[in-house]
């Protein structure tokens, strides 16, 4: 028996066809001619993001099956951009939240006014993890400050509840991996202020908020040394392995990355590679990345990505290294690196005072502009959109 024609649409009534392409008979099809879109579409959703773009040239029929909406919330998604605040003193309101495209694509439509969450004064935007974003939300009076969690995709929020860490400063970061878990934590290292010291600010304990419990813990610091500081830039923090890593400073072992697990219980430290500070801290490909513009005596300025390969030894292996005048199209002002892609080898930076936003790829070792900022300020949060449902997140929809 052959094949017959199939000449329907691919989609009807808004659903993936299950209809088989070839028949089991069928000696000219091969295996994968023989699935179903059920079957592929499950499938794909077990691969990397990079893979899955890769996949889009196999045919037209599998370049459908990815880009239909109704798939969204089973495939993984690539960087779509970067969130970030711009202030402007000429402008009222003077601070407003943009996104950054990086795909070359259109971008997901997100609301950046975050008009979705309850009436506010100012929303501070935090740190973003798996297409979550953390946010500091300010009442509309201005009498009560509170973290949110929230999925800009869906337009859905969850407030925390308040820690007990009054008085107190800290690095915040969000822990998010939904390949391993449908649950976040949020964490809070902080710092206490002592004015007997040159010094000024100590690490102390960390604050850790599981959606899973919808509490926080309060564990302190797994060692005696005070001599410790830890940095308030939020974009130097990164979740990887079930553990947050935090970029900061100890007067005994100069720059360091400090590791804390999501029970608070396990504290670990190790440097940070060739003493480089002003850098960042960012996984990639499933490995911990630090990057940093390097100057030497002769004022040559380097670009250098350092790549954690292994957990245990905590060793550093140089990935990339070369000189700014060396590569093609790079201005020669004043930059610096704000990320890396989550799946590749491309470096986003920014140029003067966050006038140019830019992109350099360290295997063609090429320059572009992604786009001009106005007045842009750190931190920039790279976003993965995320389009399933999260249970932690119901609770407090705003429709």
């Amino acid at each position: 028996m052959s094949a017959s024609t199939d000449r329907s649409p691919p989609w009807e009534e808004g659903r993936a066809s299950v209809r088989i392409r070839f028949c089991s008979s069928a000696p000219s099809g091969t295996a994968a001619e023989r699935l179903t879109d059920d079957l592929i579409v499950e499938i794909l959703s077990r691969v990397p993001a990079k893979s899955l773009c890769r996949f889009k040239c196999v045919s037209n029929h599998w370049l459908s099956l990815i880009h239909h909406p109704d798939h969204r919330k089973k495939l993984p998604q690539t960087l779509a951009g970067f969130f970030y605040t711009s202030n402007d003193v000429e402008r009222l309101p003077i601070s407003a939240h943009h996104l950054a495209n990086v795909s070359g694509r259109s971008c997901p439509a997100i609301d950046t006014s975050f008009a979705f969450l309850p009436s506010h004064r100012q929303v501070d935007l935090l740190n973003c993890c798996g297409g979550l974003l953390l946010c500091r939300w300010h009442s509309v009076r201005g009498d009560e400050c509170r973290y949110i969690v929230c999925n800009p995709a869906r337009e859905e929020w969850v407030m925390l509840p308040e820690s007990s860490n009054a008085g107190m400063r800290g690095t915040v970061g969000l822990g998010f991996d939904p390949a391993v878990s449908s649950h976040f934590h949020v964490f809070v290292l902080l710092v206490l202020t002592n004015h007997d010291s040159d010094f000024g600010c100590f690490l102390t304990r960390v604050d850790v908020y599981s959606s899973e419990t919808r509490r926080w813990i309060h564990k302190e610091k797994k060692w005696n040394d005070n001599r410790f500081l830890v940095g308030s830039q939020q974009h130097c923090t990164s979740f990887l392995n079930g553990s947050m890593h935090f970029y900061a400073y100890c007067m005994t072992t100069s720059y360091c990355v400090v590791v804390v697990d999501m029970e608070g219980e396990i504290w670990t430290r190790f440097h940070i590679p060739g003493d480089l500070d002003h850098g960042f801290l960012q996984q990639s490909q499933g490995c911990l990345h630090y990057s940093s513009f390097q100057k030497d005596r002769d004022e040559v300025v380097r670009l250098v990505v350092y790549v954690l390969e292994d957990n245990d030894k905590k060793e550093w292996m140089l990935k990339h290294s070369i000189e700014t005048s060396h590569i093609s199209g790079w201005p020669p002002i004043d930059h610096r690196c704000i990320a890396i892609h989550l799946e590749g080898d491309l470096i986003f930076f920014t140029v003067g005072w966050a006038t140019k936003f830019m992109c350099y790829n360290m295997n063609s070792r090429q320059v572009k502009v992604i786009s001009n900022l106005e007045y842009g300020e750190l931190p920039y949060l790279p976003y993965v959109p995320f389009y399933a449902e999260l249970q932690s997140l119901h609770r407090n929809v705003n429709r």
